[in-house]
């Protein structure tokens, strides 16, 4: 044997083979990695139209690595609304260690783009079906604003099943960090199908995803989605409509009232696909005299314009 065998590209060669890959503009190596720009502080696709000097970029696998390096998403190609991968992959891609950072801070926290447009499509194509639902809630009859949500049934489709399934196990730790912060002696499985299990102890059986639907001069109130004695403290919201093209207005709002002062107003900026946790009910801040409870709540500003859609992805089932 006269040499050892080279198994692998050195970091150089791959590396050299990923600028050649920006320097075409390749569409086929999106999302295989992500290239850093020091002089403008993006990271980008590797299709991106932007030419920055060789010596400027440096490269990394993830867009999570992207962003721990403190770089932003470039405005050109829009890195952060790229779509790869199974849905699991999309969920565990997430930077959960960011999410639980940004909820400890503000209550809320976008977890980016996480459905594609076929996949809104095809939800808000299936509002029509009313097979899927249990139940349908005009909100005028309730005084909650205008507009209309129906609740899935068990039968939903087989992407919210997974998203309530994968995303509650990214977030029962905090969950439970936030429980103990706030002195509770409650703990939530680490299982959705645990978690559901001990609803139904609590006499709640009825699951609560659903479609809500906004037209032109639709709102919904500040609200909390409290069904029973079980609620687990964080809930997703997945826009399905695009702002400025399918709908004006209708912004996703929240509060947070904090004791002996007044409401925080918050508004988060949200595309088509994107995904926000915030809190259901109340959340846990430092103080100077310690911990205290910031109750929170959520709605929908008038929609102008078009039509709305918005999946929810609640936790805990309803009595």
């Amino acid at each position: 044997m006269t040499g050892a065998l080279k198994l692998v590209h050195s970091s150089d060669d791959r590396d050299t083979l990923r600028w050649r890959a920006v320097e075409k503009r390749d569409r086929a190596s999106d999302g295989k990695f992500w290239s850093c720009v020091r002089t403008t502080g993006v990271y980008c696709l590797p299709s991106c139209a932007g030419r920055p000097h060789r010596k400027n970029v440096f490269f990394v696998d993830t867009r999570v690595e992207a962003e721990a390096a403190g770089f932003r998403p470039c405005k050109r190609c829009r890195p952060d609304r790229f779509i790869q991968g199974s849905l699991d992959e999309r969920i565990n891609g997430i930077d959960w260690k960011r999410v639980g950072e940004t909820l400890d801070n503000n209550g809320w926290a976008k977890l980016g783009r996480l459905l594609s447009d076929e996949e809104c499509a095809s939800l808000i194509s299936g509002y029509k079906d009313q097979d899927k639902y249990r139940s349908t809630v005009v909100m005028r009859r309730h005084g909650f604003g205008e507009g209309e949500y129906r609740y899935f049934n068990d039968c939903a489709p087989d992407l919210v099943s997974a998203l309530r399934v994968g995303l509650y196990e990214h977030l029962v730790p905090q969950a439970n960090e936030w429980m103990r912060a706030l002195g509770k002696e409650h703990s939530y499985p680490a299982s959705h199908l645990g978690y559901r299990r001990q609803c139904m102890k609590a006499g709640q059986m009825r699951p609560t995803p659903l479609i809500l639907k906004y037209g032109p001069g639709d709102y919904n109130r500040l609200h909390q989605d409290l069904y029973g004695e079980e609620v687990f403290p964080i809930q997703i919201a997945i826009l399905l409509s695009a702002p400025g093209k399918d709908f004006e207005g209708g912004e996703f709002v929240m509060t947070e009232q904090s004791p002996r002062r007044q409401s925080r107003a918050m508004v988060a900026p949200l595309e088509k696909g994107d995904a926000i946790a915030f809190a259901v009910n109340e959340r846990p801040i430092k103080g100077a005299k310690g911990i205290y409870r910031a109750k929170m709540r959520h709605g929908v500003s008038e929609v102008l314009r078009g039509a709305r859609y918005c999946l929810g992805v609640i936790f805990h089932d309803a009595a």
